[in-house]
């Protein structure tokens, strides 16, 4: 059964001229020269702090001071004190949207799991709607963006998507079927909204009806196209993180008893919350996807984990330890094709990916210098 939440109207029509917006973003919407009547700016913050990680207000004034570029760094740095970073990198892809428009774009970075461009994108589509999406896409998505990040730039469109369609979830899939290219990293940002959608609470107007005691809901939902569902289920755990309280023995129990087409990507998905709830210890990881059944689900399991250790250089590290400890020689080798082949995307300089290459265990650095450009 699902939830029956009260939700802020919206008149949706994909593709015309005229959209009528709900407004979303509560007490924290803002005109284009009246920001600082929203927010309260602090020109006397520091460049050190630790307070942009919980307080809004703070995390506003860090990003007018310091950029989105360095706001996303430092957040990225607090996260080893705090946990993970994503939900507030949202709300400053918000406010460096709010500050500096498209050039927010180009500012945020990929740090904290590319939160500040989904954040920015939410914003994006609220005050443009998608009449012209096809068109937006150069802003949103540049032409030069590598496979990895153009697949998070789709995926943060998704997440637009659904705030803009007021949890919708449908039409926000809708939405995404609009698209020339992508189609399906923008699914992925639906349904990942939809559960995280409530990030900031009923203050900012997340509301879903898309959620319930079903474990695999709304991947189940008889409504749902089978074209979204595989997207679906690759995010499904996150939501199930929360209804077995992090027991992930019942997660892959869960995953196991999916429909058999999306289990490799119900394992996948468990993989990524797995790495999310043991980031400072890859051995615990591991021993976590150890519920999944051995073979192909426990590999997707862990090629979850270790390639959520590796979104930007500071994880280069993390990711090839989590490979060296795996004992297994048909697990380590699909974790290290899996962090080699993502390499290419995360280091720009030739330089830098060889120093990588470097550090892995002897017998695999020939493997990984063969995806050095």
């Amino acid at each position: 059964m699902k939830t029956s939440i009260t939700r802020n109207p919206l008149a949706i029509a994909c593709g015309a001229t005229l959209i009528v917006f709900a407004v979303w973003y509560g007490v924290h919407a803002t005109s284009k020269n009246g920001e600082e009547a929203k927010h309260r700016y602090n020109p006397a913050i520091e460049e050190n702090t630790t307070t942009i990680f919980t307080d809004r207000d703070a995390l506003y004034s860090y990003i007018k001071k310091f950029g989105p570029k360095k706001t996303i760094e430092r957040l990225n740095q607090l996260s080893s004190l705090y946990g993970s970073c994503h939900d507030t990198a949202h709300w400053a892809g918000r406010f460096a949207y709010e500050l500096y428009e498209d050039q927010a774009f180009k500012e945020c970075s990929s740090e904290c799991h590319s939160g500040c461009y989904h954040g920015a994108t939410e914003v994006f589509f609220k005050e443009n709607g998608t009449a012209n999406l096809s068109e937006n896409l150069q802003t949103l998505c540049s032409s030069d963006l590598n496979p990895f990040f153009s697949h998070q730039c789709f995926h943060g469109i998704g997440h637009g998507l659904m705030a803009w369609a007021n949890y919708e979830i449908f039409d926000a899939l809708e939405a995404c079927d609009l698209l020339p290219e992508r189609k399906d990293s923008c699914w992925t940002g639906v349904f990942m909204e939809n559960i995280v959608g409530s990030l900031g609470g009923s203050e900012d107007g997340h509301f879903t009806n898309y959620l319930s005691d079903d474990p695999y809901y709304p991947c189940d939902d008889p409504k749902l196209n089978d074209k979204y569902k595989s997207s679906c289920y690759f995010l499904q755990t996150s939501r199930m993180m929360d209804l077995f309280q992090s027991d992930f023995k019942k997660i892959a129990a869960a995953c196991a008893n999916a429909p058999e087409a999306y289990r490799v990507s119900c394992f996948g998905s468990m993989g990524r919350d797995v790495r999310g709830s043991h980031r400072d210890s890859p051995s615990a990881a591991i021993a976590a996807c150890g519920f999944a059944p051995a073979g192909s689900f426990r590999i997707a399991c862990l090629n979850g984990a270790s390639q959520d250790t590796f979104w930007d250089p500071t994880g280069q590290d993390t990711a090839l330890l989590f490979c060296k400890l795996l004992t297994n020689i048909t697990e380590k080798d699909p974790c290290y094709d899996t962090i080699f082949s993502r390499a290419p995307n995360v280091f720009t300089k030739k330089s830098d990916h060889e120093a990588f290459c470097a550090k892995a265990e002897t017998n695999y650095q020939d493997k990984c210098k063969t995806y050095i450009k």
